[in-house]
């Protein structure tokens, strides 16, 4: 676990016995809130899915491969509607309807068959499917569309591997199970975000809201029978660049030893609506160097299968992590060859001038918590 004492002096473990803590969760929570009531109004079709399929490319059983990425329209993930408000860094909820009403089993299933019949999955093989939220809460997509859209892909023998994402909370033995009956042949992985590995991190810095016990627990029961993707961020907010570092590799390592398939190192962005563009329009923030995403990687890819999230996420960001002009594309390319072998010769023989600058900012001496939340001060005025 990591070292905390420039965060108060707290124990990884102790963060739920802290009133601090709790006041910092509560108030980052009420930011957010405030944050999404901005959100414009919109106009949405919920026959049609949110955004066209995206195309991307994946190593899969030593194979470079396309895959096709969907983005259902829902009302928006639960606990960013209805509980604690989401996440500091997703911009999802700005481009999902945010209704109360809910959306019908047949708008789904509309959805799903009115993208699908134009997918070729014989050029597109691997699939993701996503609702932005939860796809296996029945609060957020009726199972009866969920196992409708699974029976369509277990039909598409071309399809080989399928990616389905949710929070912790909501595995069940029962869903997995059941999933796994209408998919007896296909490569699945359930996809969780866990992000960072320290309770009191992931509560304050992203306020992801479940515990490191909730994401074992749903781990152990998706490992016993399909595959596990885990998605692991890179510099939240409130981290200095050598902190994010160290807990992203923390991350990682905890991921490939509780049974994880695949990881998916998530470096991020700067999105519209969220308290991430709040601090960085307020110099609070700033998106991690490219040198971040090699040094993770140099140190986690011998664990198992690790790929590079490289910031293709809907709605695009507005602000992207970055080296200097000179090196950027350069280092970039590396990271996409990296993930077309996941191998990390792809990533040697790297530098520029820049690298130290960065390597002086690793060197930096952390600041402590209090003043990391300083320039949310008037919001949390407010949220009083």
């Amino acid at each position: 676990m990591s070292n905390l004492s420039n965060w108060g002096g707290m124990d990884s473990y102790t963060w739920t016995g802290s009133k601090e803590t709790v006041k910092y969760y509560r108030q980052i929570a009420r930011a957010m809130e405030a944050i999404h009531a901005k959100i414009p109004k919109q106009q949405f079709h919920l026959n049609t899915v949110a955004t066209e399929t995206d195309i991307r490319e994946e190593n899969f059983q030593g194979t470079n491969y396309q895959r096709a990425v969907m983005y259902l329209m829902s009302n928006g993930c639960e606990w960013a509607l209805k509980n604690g408000n989401g996440c500091t860094m997703c911009g999802h909820l700005a481009k999902q309807t945010r209704s109360d009403t809910a959306i019908s089993a047949d708008n789904y299933i509309a959805q799903f068959e009115n993208e699908f019949k134009w997918i070729p999955f014989d050029q597109f093989p691997l699939l993701n499917v996503y609702n932005n939220g939860s796809i296996i809460n029945d609060r957020e997509i009726p199972s009866e569309a969920l196992w409708r859209i699974l029976q369509m892909i277990g039909e598409t023998p071309e399809i080989k591997m399928l990616v389905l994402e949710t929070r912790p909370e909501f595995v069940t033995e029962e869903k997995i199970r059941e999933i796994k009956r209408l998919l007896p042949d296909k490569h699945i992985e359930i996809a969780m975000g866990l992000e960072l590995v320290d309770d009191f991190l992931r509560y304050v810095c992203i306020n992801k809201g479940f515990t490191l016990k909730q994401y074992n627990k749903a781990a152990e029961i998706i490992t016993r029978e399909m595959h596990m993707r885990t998605y692991v961020l890179l510099k939240p907010p409130f981290l200095t660049e050598m902190e994010a570092i160290e807990q992203a590799v923390l991350a990682v390592e905890h991921s490939f030893r509780v049974g994880g398939t695949t990881v998916s190192l998530e470096t991020c962005t700067i999105q519209d609506y969220t308290l991430v563009q709040v601090l960085s329009e307020r110099n609070g923030y700033k998106t991690a160097w490219l040198w971040s995403i090699l040094e993770v990687v140099k140190r986690t890819a011998h664990l198992g299968k690790l790929i590079v999230g490289l910031f293709q996420f809907y709605p695009s960001p507005v602000g992207l992590p970055y080296n200097c002009p000179e090196c950027s594309d350069r280092v970039l390319a590396a990271l996409k060859e990296y993930n077309r072998t996941l191998d990390v010769s792809a990533l040697h023989g790297l530098d520029c001038s820049c690298r130290q600058q960065w390597e002086a900012e690793l060197r930096e001496e952390p600041p402590t918590f209090e003043s990391r939340l300083a320039v949310l001060e008037d919001e949390w005025t407010a949220a009083e």
